[in-house]
């Protein structure tokens, strides 16, 4: 696992390769395994999904952007989990696999993301246990990893944003509903028989 938190760019590359090389190459629902009207039903909630997790990621990049590393965010949905951005991620691979009408490749996506991330997680969180010392160990302490305790939600009343992090954390998001978007076209495309289908 610490070899996945060294390298999980990487790791997450090949997995869209791998995703990447499904679209090219599949009839569209090739792969789902599951009744049509099953696969329309996860197209719907994963879209969901994915406007969840952008619309998440950007509210969480407002508390760090341009602070990331440089002071503790404990307010806004920092305040109620200590990994809100990874929340969103998740929301965003297992959205995207249901999206795409691809139940099993939500489940595969959101299992490998329980499996691998908490590696990544516990490496961030001893770097900021270095960086933060009593502080951070207290934070801990208080905030539950993932899932949201709604009842600490506390915010600033102003919270100061560097535009260029804020433009980037726009931009990161919004790759799920790119994904998505190309996914769909992609698929168009086989239907109007203008790419081959191998599997």
């Amino acid at each position: 696992m610490e070899h996945f938190a060294n390298h999980r760019i990487a790791w997450s590359r090949v997995v869209v390769g791998a995703m990447l090389v499904i679209a090219l190459f599949s009839a569209p629902g090739a792969l789902s395994g599951v009744p049509e009207w099953v696969a329309q039903i996860a197209e719907m909630l994963g879209y969901a999904l994915l406007v969840a997790a952008t619309l998440w990621r950007i509210w969480c990049a407002l508390f760090i952007a341009g602070t990331k590393n440089g002071e503790l965010a404990e307010q806004g949905p920092y305040a109620m989990a200590r990994n809100p951005l990874y929340l969103g991620n998740f929301l965003g691979v297992v959205g995207f696999g249901f999206a795409v009408e691809q139940p099993l490749v939500a489940i595969g996506l959101g299992a490998a993301f329980a499996l691998f991330y908490p590696s990544v997680v516990a490496q961030e969180e001893a770097n900021l246990a270095r960086i933060f010392g009593g502080r951070y160990r207290a934070y801990c302490a208080r905030v539950p990893r993932w899932l949201p305790e709604w009842s600490l939600y506390r915010e600033p009343a102003l919270v100061t944003l560097a535009p260029k992090h804020v433009r980037k954390a726009i931009l990161d998001a919004m790759w799920f509903l790119w994904a998505f978007a190309l996914w769909e076209f992609v698929e168009e495309l086989h239907k109007l028989n203008l790419l081959p289908t191998l599997f």
